[in-house]
């Protein structure tokens, strides 16, 4: 039997308006205010703001852009059209056709205007000439001569950041002018990493290492404490600091209720290995709802601008990067530039937290893993569901899944769920698995 379960009560939070109020406190010196018109534009929408990137000392818009999502690269034009000058891709997005239309988009806008990211993924076998040759195929997909920033992809241990390969073949790039600034991606330790280390060490050690000049990494309302720490310490050291999965229950939550709900509106039965689990959402979604006006639960807008606002309160976030998927979500997002906290987002949120909490694994989390005698790797699997309910990179999550070794959700199915008596956030975990399988599996 494994050690005895994390004490919630050490963990949780003393209110969700509480928590809001202090973070709102510390973030923009206790001043709430009680309006923001988070758009001054009447026309198209425009970047309001541009905040400098740490010591890159580039002024990049507050709205980012992770074009990932994005097909189109009309959408990704237009995306560029209202100010937003910051791009982060990957060389394995979509098996480097992501990068080939970043390239493609770009044409015909300054390149000097436009802070160019891309991340590539190393281990431990990777040589200094081999990222160096990958870095160039980079380049030559998104046709052009230099990288404003490269990072090091979803580090996953403190040794990891250390990796003298890709530092090495860093420095290299940079004196031939082929790279300018050195960063890195976190989700916190990957599958099979030991010892297991939080985003918040890996990313603080980073800081520290001295040769990194921007992060990305995991911030929202519901996940707090780690991001303000991170935050903190880049402040110290003027990091740039960008932003991913700033929306805890975007696009995921909504889903689970319909997962679950399917079943009644067909009148079907649950699956009876699956009862348990489903019947833990419905029983705890019952007893959160006298905390939700109705209408504010399928309220889009009130969920994006109250989790946009919250993360662009904090001046040491400079940009928060959105998946862009259509021409409707440049309004959406765009328009959010320049937001504020107000008193109705604090609502908003305080609302989505006692209603929703439970629907949301923390990203970057994994204290849960250890308790689970079948060695499921949770916070990868749930980081893929998010990949495939939130993001709409269905066949990506499916063959990330299908590749995983050892054991999936499965075997949550038939479970007593250690995993969900071990968290101290009291997420439905147990049924989040189980929904993540039912998603995942081909």
């Amino acid at each position: 039997m494994k050690a005895k379960p994390i004490n919630r009560r050490d963990f949780l939070t003393e209110s969700s308006m509480g928590l809001v109020g202090a973070g709102a406190g510390l973030l923009n010196g206790g001043n709430i205010i009680e309006d923001h018109p988070v758009s001054k534009n009447t026309g198209k929408p425009l970047i309001n703001e541009y905040r400098v990137l740490g010591r890159t000392g580039f002024k990049v818009s507050d709205i980012g852009c992770g074009p990932v999502s994005i097909s189109n690269e009309n959408v990704l034009k237009a995306v560029l059209d209202t100010g937003v000058n910051f791009i982060d891709t990957a060389e394995f997005y979509g098996n480097g056709n992501n990068e080939l239309m970043v390239g493609k988009a770009i044409k015909g806008f300054s390149r000097g205007s436009i802070f160019l990211n891309t991340k590539i993924g190393i281990t431990e076998n990777d040589t200094e000439e081999s990222i160096i040759t990958r870095v160039k195929k980079c380049l030559e997909r998104l046709d052009t001569d230099y990288l404003d920033g490269l990072m090091l992809w979803n580090a996953g241990s403190v040794m990891e950041i250390k990796n003298e390969a890709f530092h090495n073949a860093f420095d290299q790039l940079k004196n031939e002018g082929r790279v300018k600034y050195c960063g890195i991606s976190c989700h916190g330790s990957n599958m099979g990493t030991e010892p297991k280390e939080s985003m918040e060490k890996i990313i603080g050690n980073a800081v520290e290492d001295g040769r990194f000049e921007l992060v990305l990494f995991v911030y929202n309302y519901v996940q707090q404490e780690m991001g303000q720490n991170i935050l903190k310490e880049c402040a110290k050291k003027n990091i740039g600091t960008t932003l991913m999965k700033t929306d805890p229950f975007g696009g995921t939550y909504l889903s689970v209720l319909e997962f679950v709900k399917n079943y009644q509106a067909k009148n079907q039965p649950v699956p009876e290995n699956a009862r348990k689990v489903y019947d833990t959402i419905i029983e705890k979604q019952k007893k959160a709802e006298s905390y939700l006006d109705k209408d504010l639960l399928f309220d889009n807008n009130a969920r994006r601008e109250a989790a946009i606002s919250f993360v662009l309160n904090d001046p040491g976030v400079h940009s928060v990067l959105i998946s862009f998927k259509t021409f409707d979500d440049i309004t959406d997002y765009v328009n959010l530039s320049g937001a504020r906290l107000t008193k109705k987002n604090i609502s908003t949120i305080h609302s989505l937290r006692q209603s929703c909490d439970h629907l949301y694994c923390r990203h970057a989390c994994g204290l849960c893993e250890s308790y689970c005698p079948y060695g499921v790797p949770v916070n990868t699997i749930m980081r893929y569901n998010h990949y495939f309910m939130a993001q709409g990179r269905e066949k990506y999550a499916v063959q990330k899944y299908y590749e995983l070794a050892g054991s999936k959700s499965d075997k949550c199915l038939d479970c007593e769920g250690f995993c969900q008596s071990a968290c101290p956030y009291g997420v439905s975990i147990h049924a989040l698995l189980a929904v993540a399988h039912n998603n995942l599996s081909l």
